[in-house]
């Protein structure tokens, strides 16, 4: 008998061959789309975790054996809200219980920006006054030689080094009349330093010392006749190698009051 068309079509699309077609296009058509999906919901997740602030893992507590040290002090002058420098050793790694002191205060930990066994940076609080700067690590103290001093330009005194030459510089005070003495210490690298008294002033002593970033002179003099708002306090020789800067200035009134000074930071340093 002879097999017509329809009969044809019946035979080759059985239902097994129905079914195995629609499977394999089921399966080409999702497998890919759910791949896809897959990854965006991968990507999604993997951006979401990447705007989590992971909060910063503190160690238990291991203080320094030694006693903490506080050499300098930078900038040795500021305002409100400045970070400060404080440079020394066996502060220990992490701050954990201890506490810094800037201007007389203690500053909050959100005023702490590093904290490291060597170098603490800190911003000087809102309440800080002109004064002492110290920290003390698990009960020990240390404390820096000098005092921080809070400023604003219109006011304060401003402190300098002018080069003159490549082995000569001066250390000039310019809008200050009302100070009877004072102190700078300056850091160098070759020595000697031979100093030179400017008009009416008068070196009381010249003390060497050395810290953690090198050596150290500290000039301590007064003043006679102080009439003059820009007047070159002394002037300072030396062999011209390396740089010579301000490691820290104060002026004090006929009271001992200190005096606010400031510097440009151009004219801290000096090279030859």
């Amino acid at each position: 008998m002879t097999e017509n068309f329809y009969d044809r079509v019946n035979r080759t699309l059985s239902w097994k061959r129905v079914l195995t077609f629609n499977v394999g296009l089921f399966l080409v058509l999702i497998i890919p789309l759910s791949v896809n999906l897959a990854q965006e919901d991968t990507e999604n997740r993997s951006g979401a975790a990447g705007e989590i602030d992971v909060p910063a893992v503190t160690p238990p507590p291991s203080y320094p054996v030694e006693a903490p040290r506080l050499d300098r002090v930078s900038m040795f002058f500021g305002k409100k809200g400045d970070t400060i420098v404080l440079i020394g050793n066996n502060f220990g790694d992490y701050q954990w219980g201890s506490s810094v002191y800037v201007g007389n205060v203690v500053a909050p930990a959100d005023a702490v920006v590093r904290w490291s066994n060597s170098i603490i940076e800190v911003k000087i609080p809102e309440t800080a006054r002109s004064g002492k700067v110290w920290l003390s690590v698990n009960g020990r103290d240390a404390s820096w030689d000098g005092n921080l001093l809070l400023y604003d330009e219109i006011s304060s005194t401003k402190v300098g080094l002018n080069r003159i030459s490549a082995t000569e510089a001066q250390f000039v005070v310019d809008g200050a009349t009302n100070y009877k003495n004072g102190l700078v210490e300056l850091g160098y690298v070759s020595e000697p330093l031979n100093l030179t008294a400017g008009e009416n002033i008068t070196i009381e002593s010249q003390t060497q010392g050395a810290d953690a970033l090198g050596k150290k002179m500290q000039i301590r003099f007064s003043v006679g006749n102080n009439n003059t708002a820009q007047r070159t306090i002394f002037s300072v020789s030396h062999p011209g190698i390396g740089a010579i800067d301000i490691v820290r200035a104060e002026l004090y009134g006929e009271s001992g009051n200190i005096l606010p000074l400031f510097a440009d930071p151009l004219s801290m340093k000096v090279l030859p």
